[in-house]
């Protein structure tokens, strides 16, 4: 598990990013074992998966508890690992393994930031404090994360934008194909 010491050096490395510095990537801890750590994230962020999926989808009426309990668990284990191992396989084909393996660790604690943006986003717009600007405010949180993403996989894995971008982009359509492919069966989108 990540320690408190390592959160707040990331929360650093973070705000660094937000200013396109570079600088941001001292702040990660960008070992192996920083990067396995960076993977217990998942475990605070679960109650913020199920909050932002089940609030935007609904549970098809005739899904059993099983089902929609085990695609669930599948859906949000793969949605941390396909990406990750994307990047180790690419990290060898270019020769820099050691970059990839620092990437996953600064992408995870991104993400587990971005998931509670998003997280917050959704409260707010479901309580109507945004008003017909929620729709509007999610896009743009979406556009947001890929522009981060990719500036953030340019610096660690140094390689070119439209090879950032590309990735940044792989990375959106991976984490929706699966959830639909996964999730379809068992959910529906509610009619407003």
């Amino acid at each position: 598990m990540p320690s408190w010491t390592e959160a707040r050096a990331a929360l650093t490395g973070m705000k660094l990013l937000l200013r396109f510095d570079a600088g941001f990537v001292q702040w990660f801890d960008r070992s192996h074992a920083g990067a396995l750590r960076s993977f217990y994230l998942m475990i605070p962020v679960f109650p913020l998966f199920l909050y932002l999926r089940f609030g935007e989808f609904g549970v098809s009426p005739d899904a059993t508890a099983f089902r929609v309990v085990s695609l669930t668990l599948i859906n949000y284990a793969l949605s941390w690992i396909m990406f990750p191992l994307i990047l180790i396989v690419l990290g060898r084909a270019i020769e820099r393994e050691g970059q990839a393996i620092a990437a996953i660790a600064c992408y995870n604690w991104v993400n587990f930031a971005w998931a509670i943006l998003a997280c917050l986003l959704t409260f707010a717009g479901s309580a109507g404090l945004l008003g017909d600007w929620a729709d509007t405010a999610a896009r743009i949180l979406v556009l947001a994360s890929l522009i981060y993403e990719a500036y953030m996989l340019r610096v660690l894995l140094g390689i070119g934008y439209g090879g950032a971008i590309l990735l940044a982009v792989v990375d959106y359509l991976l984490m929706w194909s699966l959830f639909i492919l996964l999730m379809s069966p068992v959910i529906y989108l509610p009619s407003s």
